[in-house]
């Protein structure tokens, strides 16, 4: 469960959001309608003026970013210079937790990752579905995906895929995309227009 209230500020740009809910959640809103500004105040990258971040009915606002239990996904969150194997486990070494191979072999069978070498080497929408899973396989409270779903050329089944491994590791799923149709993929659906959000469902 994630309890979101947030007032904050990027240059000139404000932000007064809210989301909650557990589940998978779509914030949905055209280009520049606030959705980055929104992931990135959830995972402690943006200060927030007023408001909190609370994550499994703890408040974790003013907490370090690595210590939140939140993680966030950008078509760029990749480590180009590893190779696929070494970048799935890389979020488990990180946080010191034990390699499980069939939880890696799981996630890399029901997430399209039947293709190996450097990262960097790989086209977008398979390093979109690396990051994807290194999240995924981290266990974290929160996955945040800023629009990392767009390349994926089988999107819909890709996130079906991807929401039904994360109700198994209990994790909760909040993403952006620019078409509102994409609520349909989701447990609950946010609008957002010029920084403020209208629950939608």
């Amino acid at each position: 469960m994630i309890e979101v209230r947030v007032r904050a500020h990027a240059g000139h740009f404000r932000l007064a959001a809210e989301v909650n809910g557990s589940g998978v959640t779509c914030v949905a809103g055209r280009n520049g309608a606030g959705k980055t500004t929104l992931l990135r105040a959830m995972a402690g990258f943006l200060k927030i003026d007023e408001g909190h971040v609370i994550v499994g009915g703890l408040d974790v606002t003013r907490l370090p970013v690595e210590k939140k239990g939140v993680v966030l996904v950008t078509p760029s969150s990749t480590f180009q210079h590893l190779d696929v194997d070494s970048h799935l486990v890389w979020g488990r070494k990180l946080a010191g937790k034990q390699i499980l191979e069939d939880q890696v072999s799981k996630a890399k069978s029901e997430l399209g990752i039947d293709f190996g070498g450097r990262v960097g080497k790989l086209s977008l929408g398979m390093r979109e579905r690396v990051s994807l899973a290194t999240a995924l396989l981290t266990e974290p409270k929160v996955i945040l995906v800023d629009e990392a779903f767009a390349s994926l050329h089988d999107r819909e089944e890709f996130i079906t895929a991807y929401s039904r491994l994360l109700v198994g590791a209990r994790i909760d799923l909040v993403f952006s995309s620019q078409d509102a149709s994409d609520g349909k993929l989701a447990d609950h659906l946010y609008l957002i227009d010029e920084g403020v959000t209208t629950r939608n469902n």
